[in-house]
C-alpha cells in the first residue's frame, strides 16, 4: 500500500511551460489514493487552464487569495489544518525567491508561508536563470529552512536551448514525495497499539457524560507511526476524524469497551500509546429511557471507570506510554502516574494553555522515562511534526533496552 493512501497533498503550479506535466503529477498521485488540491499562480493558469486540474482532481483549483466566498482570504489558514505535503511543480525562479525570502504577494506564496508541513519543489526555469547566483542563493535557504529540491535535469528548453532546468520526470516527483513522507523506516515491522479520542458513558438513551478530547494527538501518533513503517491498531472513542488509512481501527464508545479492545490486542503488541483521555467515572445505574425534566432534579451517581493502563503491564511486555493532562502540579502528577502504574514513558500536556491540549491543531510538553530517568521538551509545534518527534524519542529509548536485553 502506498504511503500516500488517504493524505492530503496540494500542488502548486507556477507559470513554466512545464506546467503541463503537472497534469500527470495528479493522475499519479489520485492513483496512489491521495486527495489533491491543485492551487495555481496566476502567471500559472496562463500555460494551462484551471479546468483541466479540475476535472483530474475531481476538486475546483484555487487561484485567488481574496475569492468571492464565505472563505474569503483564509484558504491558506484553512488548508494550513489539512495538508499533509505540499508539491510546488513546476517552481518557478519567482516563486523560490519568494518562499526564501518570506513573501506572501498571493495565494501560493501564502499559503507555503502558512503550512507547516513537508514541501518539495520541482524547479524548472531556463538553465541561465537557474544558474544564477542568486536563484542558487535562494535555493540554499529554502534548503536549510527544509524545504526538499529535485533539482532539474539537463536537456532541451523550451527556448530549444540545451542545459540543465527541465522539470523532473512527474514519476520522479512524485516517488520523491513518497520517500520524503515515508521518512525513516525505523518502526518497519513493529506493532503499535494507540489509543486516542474520548469515551462516553450513558446516562441515559440520548445523554452521556464525556470529555473535550478531539482524538487529533492520538490520530497524529497512529499516522506517524503507520508512515514509519508500524502495524498501526488505532483503537478509538468517538471523533469527528475520519480513521487513519492503513491502521487496524477499532471504535468504542465507553471506557469497558476500550478496555475490553485494548486487554485483547495488548499481548502482542510492542509498543502501547494511550493516548485516549478515557472518563474517570461513568453512572452507576443508566437511565433505559430519556430523562424528563418534570419532576424532581435527578442525582447521577457515579462509579469509577476501570484504570485500563493500571492493568497492562501484567498482560504485556510492550513498552507501555501514557499521557498526563494536567493544570496544576504537571510534573508531581506525571511522574506519579509514571511509578504507579508502571509506564516505561509519559508525556506530559497541559489543559490551560492557549494553544496545546484538546482540541487544538497544535501541542506542547514534556515526555519522561522511566529507564534513563531523563526528559525531553517539546515547545508548541503542530500535532502531526510532535507525534514523529515522540516517536523519534520513543524509538531510541526501545533501542537501547532491546540492546541492553541482548
Amino acid at each position: 500500500m502506498s504511503i500516500l493512501k488517504g493524505k492530503n497533498i496540494l500542488l502548486g503550479v507556477t507559470g513554466s511551460i512545464a506546467a503541463y506535466k503537472a497534469c500527470e503529477i495528479v493522475r499519479l498521485l489520485t492513483k496512489t489514493g491521495a486527495g489533491v488540491q491543485v492551487m495555481m499562480t496566476h502567471s500559472g493558469t496562463r500555460m494551462i487552464g484551471p479546468a483541466t486540474f479540475a476535472a483530474l482532481s475531481g476538486r475546483d483549483v484555487l487561484t485567488d487569495l481574496f475569492p468571492k466566498t464565505p472563505k474569503a482570504g483564509l484558504e491558506h489558514i484553512h488548508l494550513a489544518e489539512t495538508l499533509d505535503a505540499i508539491i510546488v511543480a513546476p517552481a518557478t525562479a519567482n516563486i523560490i525567491a519568494k518562499t526564501a525570502h518570506g513573501i506572501a504577494d498571493d495565494l501560493l506564496s501564502t499559503t507555503l508561508l502558512a503550512c507547516d508541513v513537508p514541501k518539495l519543489f520541482a524547479p524548472a526555469m531556463n538553465f541561465r536563470m537557474w544558474r544564477n547566483e542568486a536563484t542558487q542563493s535562494n535555493i540554499a535557504v529554502i534548503k536549510q529552512r527544509g524545504v526538499s529540491i529535485i533539482d532539474p535535469t539537463h536537456g532541451q528548453l523550451a527556448s530549444l536551448a540545451v542545459g540543465e532546468g527541465r522539470m523532473a520526470e512527474p514519476q520522479t516527483i512524485v516517488d520523491a514525495l513518497q520517500k520524503l513522507l515515508g521518512g525513516k523506516q525505523d518502526y518497519y515491522g513493529k506493532r503499535v497499539l494507540i489509543t486516542a479520542g474520548p469515551t462516553r458513558e450513558p446516562i441515559d438513551p440520548v445523554r452521556f457524560l464525556s470529555n473535550r478530547s478531539s482524538g487529533k494527538m492520538g490520530y497524529a501518533l497512529a499516522a506517524a507511526a503507520r508512515e514509519r513503517g508500524a502495524e498501526v491498531t488505532l483503537i478509538s472513542g468517538p471523533t469527528a476524524l475520519e480513521p487513519v488509512a492503513g491502521c487496524d481501527f477499532i471504535a468504542v464508545e465507553t471506557a469497558e469497551e476500550m478496555e475490553k479492545q485494548v486487554r485483547e490486542k495488548a499481548p502482542d503488541q510492542e509498543l502501547i500509546i494511550m493516548a485516549a483521555a478515557v472518563a474517570d467515572f461513568r453512572i452507576a445505574h443508566p437511565e433505559t429511557q430519556k430523562m424528563k425534566r418534570e419532576g424532581s432534579t435527578p442525582i447521577l451517581k457515579l462509579e469509577p471507570n476501570p484504570d485500563i493502563l493500571r492493568k497492562l503491564r501484567p498482560i504485556t511486555d510492550a513498552y507501555l506510554v501514557g499521557f498526563a493532562l494536567e493544570m496544576e502540579e504537571g510534573r508531581k502528577n506525571a511522574l506519579q502516574k509514571l511509578r504507579e502504574k508502571n509506564l516505561d514513558a509519559i508525556f506530559l500536556n497541559y489543559a490551560d494553555r492557549a494553544q496545546s491540549g484538546f482540541d487544538k491543531e497544535t501541542n506542547e510538553g514534556i515526555l519522561f522515562f522511566k529507564d534513563s530517568e531523563k526528559e525531553i521538551p517539546f515547545e508548541l509545534q503542530s500535532k502531526n511534526s510532535l507525534a514523529h518527534r515522540i516517536l523519534t524519542a520513543i524509538r531510541n529509548e526501545m533501542s537501547g533496552r532491546e540492546k541492553r536485553k541482548g
